[in-house]
């Protein structure tokens, strides 16, 4: 019998030379690793292990070394968290972290197969959550901030700001709210670097994210279609209730020494300037919406006050390229007294450089609506005056007369109310 087995033995080896006929060596984990990236990049729950979640570690802190560890150990809970619940989602991971300052880049998009960094740049975030720090939060209606959790991106879309993404926010009682809100991911002028590097921060949305626009389409056209994108912030409410990072006794346990912080219940009380309409019997911002505002450019106020420009009284729409604010009375009355006489004055000097507007409804590409500023030629402004003088502390009044040449006189009335058009 033992001579048989040697014999079949001898006639087998030779018949297939190439087998081993030993086992081979144990594999590494950076082995596994690599072979989990290239075969499952997107388990299930059956799958999520240890192994899987060290190569996404790996994955993220070689390819963005300016992402914060704790930002990482919340992402990957996440990932197992969304193989818990079945949530589906493709190759594609972006990650916002709203706990650095607008004016730094928090804005990461990783391809988990092909195992790189595809996108990194800037992100602004909701005119009420702050304004270089984010420090708000909201899944309230027009509660105008951002919200923060796990989302599913959706549909790609062409709206007001171009083309745009539908965001499903997965987040009970933090972002669930996010589709009904309309909040979106757009692209925005006023998120490009230099607008940043200029006035020190990004402008603001209402909520939504928005991109720069050299890159929010090429970042949209990635991201869409069941991507999963992260919102961060380390909110001590969001970290103790998120489904998404308490979907076992482990992964709860994983933040509880975590630094956190409490998100103020309500949104900061941000002081608004009273800006100057034309026209009396103010009714509330809805009635300001079609009354033209007295505005100067950018390059002007830099030039005549010597100070940044305000970007709480910018216009949200930029005019032939370029940036407009909102004057408020003090700086209407030093543009009227600072005067020069016709023959010296430029274009931009005193009362020249003083021009109103109004936001006008178009249609642009695709037959939708978006808001545009017009400039209104009311004439060449000839005088400005105060309506009842200086009060005996020098205090300006809040309403003015501006006379044109050729033309009927105006009064202006300054309110501080929150106008849609008006504020970055």
């Amino acid at each position: 019998m033992s001579a048989l087995l040697l014999l079949f033995l001898a006639v087998t080896t030779s018949y297939f030379p190439q087998l081993p006929l030993e086992f081979p060596q144990t594999r590494t984990m950076k082995d596994d690793a690599r072979f989990i990236s290239e075969i499952a990049p997107f388990p299930g729950i059956e799958q999520i292990n240890d192994l899987y979640l060290n190569d996404i570690k790996s994955l993220l802190a070689h390819e963005a070394p300016n992402l914060n560890p704790l930002v990482i150990n919340k992402v990957l809970t996440t990932l197992k968290c969304a193989a818990t619940y079945n949530v589906e989602h493709n190759n594609i991971l972006t990650i916002i972290d709203y706990s650095l300052p607008s004016n730094e880049r928090r804005f990461w998009v990783f391809d988990l197969k092909a195992r790189k960094l595809l996108f990194y740049t800037y992100v602004s975030h909701g005119i009420k959550s702050g304004a270089l720090l984010t420090n708000f939060f909201s899944n309230k209606f027009n509660s105008k901030a951002s919200s923060i959790g796990v989302y599913q991106t959706q549909q790609a879309y062409y709206g007001r700001d171009g083309l745009s993404l539908r965001l499903d926010g997965l987040d009970r009682n933090f972002n669930d709210n996010a589709s009904s809100r309309s909040v979106v991911m757009h692209s925005g002028w006023y998120v490009e670097e230099g607008f940043i590097k200029r006035y020190g921060r990004p402008g603001r949305s209402w909520g939504c994210p928005a991109l720069p626009l050299a890159t929010s389409q090429g970042i949209i056209n990635t991201i869409k279609d069941k991507s999963l994108l992260v919102i961060y912030y380390p909110s001590d409410a969001w970290f103790a209730k998120s489904k998404f990072l308490n979907c076992d006794k482990t992964t709860a346990s994983q933040h509880m020494n975590d630094p956190t912080i409490q998100v103020p219940v309500s949104a900061p009380d941000e002081h608004r300037d009273a800006i100057l309409f034309v026209g009396s019997g103010y009714k509330g911002s809805k009635n300001a919406e079609s009354k033209p505002v007295a505005v100067i450019s950018a390059d002007t106020y830099e030039r005549v006050f010597h100070t940044t420009a305000p970007l709480t009284r910018m216009l949200r729409r930029q005019i032939n390229n370029a940036e407009y604010i909102a004057l408020n009375a003090t700086e209407l009355y030093y543009l009227a007294n600072n005067n020069k006489p016709d023959s010296t004055a430029s274009q931009d000097d005193g009362i020249n450089a003083i021009h109103f507007v109004i936001p006008v409804l178009k249609i642009v590409r695709g037959g939708y609506y978006e808001t545009q500023m017009q400039i209104v030629n009311l004439g060449k402004i000839k005088e400005v005056k105060i309506n009842g003088g200086l009060s005996r502390t020098n205090e300006l009044a809040n309403s003015f007369t501006v006379y044109f040449e050729g033309g009927p006189s105006v009064n202006l009335n300054a309110h501080n109310e929150f106008i849609r058009w008006v504020g970055l």
